[in-house]
């Protein structure tokens, strides 16, 4: 008479459960890692001599750049691809909970066009 499960059995569930538990915790790690929804949109603005942007946070302006930022004066974007360029990095930093501030470097490395203002 045998009692309950045979070694094969029992063989299998002691395989399977540290399997369940591994599959869990990549679940877990998964949910924990996916972009969160921070409801921001970028809205490219044409201005007078260029274009700008705006981050709309829940249909509403959050951040209005009419201008390249880090950059003295009042200079716009030569284009949308590099003011949209520009607004996706502010909202990543967002995403990371930082301070969406850009600088001069990160606008040399994304190849923001700008001109130098030489001052007198």
């Amino acid at each position: 008479m045998t009692s309950g499960f045979s070694t094969q059995q029992k063989l299998i569930m002691m395989m399977t459960r540290p399997f369940w538990k591994l599959l869990f915790l990549i679940g877990l790690i998964s949910i924990s890692c996916q972009k969160k929804d921070n409801n921001l949109d970028i809205k490219i603005t044409k201005q007078t001599t260029g274009f700008g942007y705006q981050i709309i946070k829940n249909k509403k302006t959050f951040i209005n750049q009419p201008y390249i930022p880090a950059i003295p004066g009042e200079q716009t974007f030569k284009d949308s691809l590099q003011a949209r360029k520009t607004a996706e990095l502010v909202i990543k930093k967002i995403g990371n909970s930082s301070f969406p501030r850009i600088s001069v470097n990160e606008l040399d490395s994304m190849k923001i066009e700008y001109e130098i203002q030489k001052f007198q």
